[in-house]
């Protein structure tokens, strides 16, 4: 029998026995995926999820904000300004393996035919990969909110990233063109997201609200402005408008501009919407996934003020 290399050293097994590391990569290798249950990342959303969500913005589900033809339900006090992303990607084949061979993320569907995924930077798909694992261990979609005060919220997920920094300044850029509503917030939320053969050729919609409160403190959409988005076009156009305040809409409004301003939330949307079809589908994530979460996400600083 091997000798005991703490013999004679009762004090280091000690602390050895107190001492309780925990490797959160080792801790998620064999969760079950679901959505707005067990994550694919996370484990079961029952595990603390209280003392997570203190550390987030403002949780809410983009549901609730309403759409044309239902009322918002959530109180204007606690409406998140800024990103709300929570729709689940429609895939035109089913996927079984997700593989990550150190270079880039790979599908493998149940034929056995491997997709490769639409090149972006690894730790910016590490980032909303971590997010979307966030995102459903508290049971939120909300990302950003600037407060009337220049307080940043962000999740901590995407805290002090490049993907977290883009997102706060597209978060500066809609009540600009709009400067003659009365309108005290703007929310950026999806409404559709469709990979076709892995490449989101058919358009993904996104959604640019203002909104202000009625007089019960009832968050109301005033106006909405709907467009597409094109990943290999790299491009959003202008669709519709919907809204109580459409008429008082100023006729030069740049909507171009505006749209062009959030590509690159619509881009996070995609990939977004993708890891959440993946938990809900339950796919398979083992082989690479430790190197996978050992990526170092970390970009421009999260400013604390805006």
């Amino acid at each position: 029998m091997a000798a005991d290399p703490l013999r004679g050293l009762p004090w280091r097994r000690r602390a050895a026995r107190r001492y309780r590391s925990e490797v959160s990569e080792l801790a998620f290798l064999v969760e079950r995926a679901r959505r707005k249950s067990t994550s694919l990342v996370a484990g079961d959303g029952n595990r603390g999820d209280s003392s997570l969500a203190r550390r987030e913005p403002s949780v809410f589900l983009k549901e609730t904000l309403g759409d044309e033809f239902n009322q918002s339900t959530i109180e204007a006090i606690i409406v998140s300004g800024g990103v709300a992303l929570g729709e689940v990607a429609s895939l035109d084949f089913a996927p079984a393996d997700l593989i990550f061979d150190g270079e880039e993320l790979i599908l493998v569907d149940k034929i056995g035919k491997s997709w490769r995924l639409p090149k972006i930077g690894l730790a910016d798909v590490k980032a909303l990969f971590d997010y979307v694992a966030r995102s459903e261990a508290i049971n939120s979609d909300a990302i950003v909110d600037i407060d009337g005060e220049g307080r940043v919220r962000i999740p901590s997920a995407l805290r002090d990233t490049d993907v977290g920094f883009a997102i706060m300044q597209a978060d500066t850029q809609p009540l600009a063109f709009v400067p003659n509503l009365p309108v005290t917030k703007s929310v950026i939320t999806d409404s559709g997201v469709n990979w076709q053969s892995i490449a989101m050729d058919e358009p993904l919609q996104f959604e640019v609200r203002f909104l202000s409160a009625d007089n019960m403190r009832i968050a109301q959409t005033r106006v909405a402005l709907d467009y597409d988005y094109a990943s290999k076009k790299e491009n959003s156009e202008y669709s519709d408008s919907w809204g109580r305040y459409v008429a008082q809409l100023d006729e030069n409004l740049d909507y171009s501009g505006l749209g062009q301003r959030l590509v690159r939330v619509a881009t996070y949307a995609g990939w977004v919407g993708l890891f959440r079809r993946l938990q809900e589908d339950q796919v398979s994530f083992l082989r690479g996934r430790y190197e996978f979460m050992k990526i170092d996400k970390m970009g421009a600083r999260t400013p604390r003020r805006y």
